[in-house]
């Protein structure tokens, strides 16, 4: 995404308790065009207390192994204490972030489509969603 803006994207693996990303994941949103924050490239995920969460200009909710309705249901409840005015999205994590293999490209593209709208094509139906 060269030449434009690199969006600070906080991604949570878990809500209850909150969980900031390692492995290959701070490299997905890297790829994607985002700057992670608060998290471990290559490294182990960590609980963090919800009061202890880092600025950010885009929240994606990605609970570890789950589909995009129950990341929605877990983005909906973590409403009241992630960062007011942000824009928060759920993805279909155990599709498209989780999965080793060529389905991670396929997430890369989803997250992409989210930070960059118009510069990058929308995702398919059913990959990603927007909770606010």
């Amino acid at each position: 995404m060269r030449g434009r803006p690199a969006p600070r994207v906080l991604v949570l693996e878990w809500t209850d308790p909150p969980f900031l990303p390692g492995h290959w994941v701070p490299d997905l949103v890297t790829a994607a065009g985002g700057v992670p924050v608060a998290a471990a490239p290559g490294g182990r995920s960590t609980a963090v207390d919800p009061a202890d969460l880092p600025p950010c200009d885009a929240v994606l909710v990605a609970p570890c192994g789950f589909g995009l309705d129950d990341a929605l249901a877990q983005a909906r409840a973590a409403l009241p204490w992630l960062p007011a005015g942000v824009p928060v999205h759920a993805i279909d994590s155990a599709s498209f972030v989780v999965r080793a293999g060529p389905r991670l490209v396929d997430g890369v593209e989803a997250i992409a489509g989210l930070l960059h709208p118009g510069a990058v094509p929308a995702p398919p139906p059913g990959r990603v969603a927007r909770v606010r």
